[in-house]
């Protein structure tokens, strides 16, 4: 009976293990065919890894968002390659969570090679090579591991902008195409869709503003009428819509400015501060010894040393009536409150011309503005430094002004004279 009951038991032991081995050899069938299944069962826990800096990295995924990620078809290895299989988890150090987010950003490439390229051209790509630690990388804006559809991301409220450019994006919300946007995303009617940051700053190669010439033309991408518009009622449309950016009448409140940037008249483009270029600030720190701003011989002097490759003939000022910040050009109000006065610049006193900069680019396209007197605007010396700006009433040169009425007067008086001699020869005979 004893050995009996030893034997049952032993079959049973037996039986019991054999039901057992299918269970557990569905279960690693199940973990071959989806290896995913394989780290999410440690990575859905609260896993940290410490790093070289003193600080701790999550290493926490959330499955579900993962699942529903247009990146849960390449699994975790599409962009983890480099996890080796035999020893898992890796002693590699990490420096920082910045240093590995940077290094990680490389695995966009293998699959979005032309949009990586792009990024790479960008404002944010610079800035990154530069060491600016808040300058985005692909995974700061599309995050990490749930990732949308191109159809579903939608930059809502100014994301993934927002997170860096928080006071310019609540400008934006309060502007008109803010608004348009929050109040059912249509202006004018049904026909037109309202704006959001990639529409005027394009996805990945985003340019740095003083770079490009670009301002006008976009707003014009949309508001196609407005040259037309402008022509109805504003002397010389075209040199205003050329030398004046929108956002100085559309955006009533804000606080204006002239900024003369070093322009090179030959090849067309702004001066970048580079190999060829003094470095301006210590330039300046020459010239403007008490740090007043440059008058208008401290500005004639800049402009004969900016560029040692160029002749000094060749680099220019182009004078720009411009809002005096980022957040002011998005404080963009409805047409029917744009500023159309012409006394509002064209006065002795008015304020924008008494806030006067000098700006050179630096290498990323960002400005590097200086202080300048607002004298500088209204000396004979100047004449030649911003002749990239004159307009009747626009430099304050008065002796421009004077020489513009003597030519027109000369040109008036040849073919008048030439007619009032004819006729008093043609009575004398």
């Amino acid at each position: 009976m004893k050995s009996g009951t030893i034997i049952g038991s032993l079959l049973l032991a037996i039986a019991l293990l054999a039901m057992a081995f299918p269970a557990n050899a569905a279960e690693n069938d199940e973990a071959v065919a989806n290896p995913d299944l394989k780290c999410l069962k440690c990575h859905s826990k609260s896993l940290k890894k410490s790093l070289e800096d003193g600080t701790k990295m999550s290493l926490h995924i959330d499955a579900a968002e993962f699942g529903e990620s247009v990146h849960q078809v390449i699994g975790c290895t599409g962009c983890h390659r480099d996890v080796p299989k035999s020893k898992h988890p890796s002693r590699k150090p990490i420096a920082s969570q910045r240093a590995f987010s940077v290094e990680a950003n490389k695995n966009c490439q293998q699959c979005h090679e032309d949009h990586y390229a792009l990024y790479k051209s960008s404002i944010h790509a610079s800035l990154v090579e530069q060491g600016d630690t808040r300058a985005p990388v692909c995974s700061d804006c599309h995050s990490a591991h749930s990732i949308q559809s191109r159809a579903e991301f939608e930059p809502v409220n100014g994301e993934p902008c927002s997170k860096c450019h928080e006071d310019i994006n609540e400008a934006f919300e309060n502007s008109v195409h803010g608004k348009a946007r929050s109040g059912g995303n249509q202006i004018r009617g049904k026909f037109v869709r309202a704006p959001s940051c990639p529409d005027c700053h394009q996805a990945h190669d985003i340019k740095a503003v003083a770079d490009v010439d670009y301002l006008v033309p976009v707003c014009v991408d949309c508001h196609e009428v407005a040259k037309l518009a402008h022509e109805q009622w504003l002397p010389n449309a075209a040199m205003h819509m050329q030398a004046v950016g929108c956002a100085v009448c559309h955006a009533p409140q804000a606080e204006l400015r002239v900024n003369l940037q070093l322009y090179d008249r030959v090849q067309r483009v702004p001066i970048k501060q580079g190999a060829g270029n003094v470095t301006v600030q210590k330039k300046l720190e020459e010239i403007d010894t008490d740090g007043d701003g440059l008058d208008s011989i401290e500005l004639w002097k800049l402009m004969l040393h900016v560029d040692e490759k160029e002749p000094p003939n060749n680099i220019v000022l182009r004078g720009r009536l411009e809002v005096a910040s980022g957040v002011d050009a998005h404080r963009l109000a409805a047409s029917t409150e744009a500023i159309r006065s012409c006394e509002n610049c064209h006065q002795g006193n008015a304020a924008a011309f008494q806030n006067v900069t000098i700006s050179i680019n630096r290498p990323d396209g960002r400005k590097e503005t200086y202080k300048a007197n607002s004298k500088v605007l209204n000396s004979p010396i100047s004449v030649d430094s911003v002749g990239g700006f004159y307009a009747p009433g626009g430099t304050r040169i008065k002796i421009l002004d004077i020489l513009l009425v003597l030519a027109v007067v000369m040109g008036l008086a040849v073919p008048v004279g030439h007619y009032a001699l004819g006729k008093y020869l043609r009575k004398r005979k």
